[in-house]
């Protein structure tokens, strides 16, 4: 069987309070380092992993390095799971863009399947290519236990994908800093066996308190868009 080991970047400054962070070149905290490094430590000792890839944004790139370090490996860099360019609204606080594009903003949370950022991306076009690139290192894999460090964006749009899911559930899934999940394939099936673990880094909730609860938790579900 083969497992893909699928981990959120660690916490960044950007973490605190909803905003569209994208390709933001934006490195991990002191919190986001010790997250990487709980996260580095439960992964050995469950997986004997054999590759970590990786987004080449700078925050992902951090943690999936101290993630590969125990083994002995380098992080390899994956065009097909960078995260979103979010176009105009890169950077933007929630209710900034919603401010600057109301009809959008509507989209974004309403009708996610039709989301396209103003001068950006689409979540269809990202999840045509991430689930692609997921599925492409699962076949160069086979039968090993592989590590993805990416974004809650791109996880959420890979985990949707392989489960056949509307694109419009995007907002019911909850990604944590650093969060683990894991996709099987065994017998050319794929199936979800972990989504959005943080037990390994139930520690640092507690020292950092709402703060850190909520960028576990992710958006409620009563989030309101107008």
């Amino acid at each position: 069987m083969t497992n893909l080991i699928i981990v959120r970047h660690g916490h960044t400054a950007l973490n605190n309070g909803d905003r569209f962070r994208g390709i933001t070149d934006t490195p991990l905290s002191e919190r986001g380092r010790r997250e990487a490094k709980l996260t580095a430590d439960a992964i050995e000792a469950r997986w004997k992993v054999k590759a970590v890839y990786t987004s080449s944004v700078p925050r992902a790139r951090e943690t999936a390095q101290a993630i590969a370090d125990p083994f002995g490996l380098r992080a390899v860099d994956e065009n097909g799971i960078l995260d979103m360019d979010y176009g105009d609204w890169t950077g933007l606080a929630f209710e900034e863009a919603q401010a600057r594009d109301p009809d959008i903003y509507r989209t974004c949370f309403e009708r996610a399947s039709e989301f396209r950022a103003p001068r950006g991306q689409s979540f269809k076009e990202l999840r045509e290519r991430s689930v692609a690139a997921v599925k492409a290192i699962a076949l160069r894999h086979e039968g090993e236990d592989v590590v993805i460090v990416t974004h809650t964006v791109i996880i959420r749009l890979i985990l949707l994908g392989f489960l056949e899911m509307s694109t419009d559930f995007f907002w019911r899934i909850r990604q944590g800093t650093c969060a683990i999940n894991v996709i099987e394939r065994d017998k050319g099936r794929y199936y979800l066996g972990m989504i959005n673990d943080t037990c390994h880094t139930d520690e640092l909730v507690k020292a950092h308190g709402k703060e850190a609860l909520s960028a576990t938790r992710g958006l409620p579900l009563t989030t309101t868009v107008g």
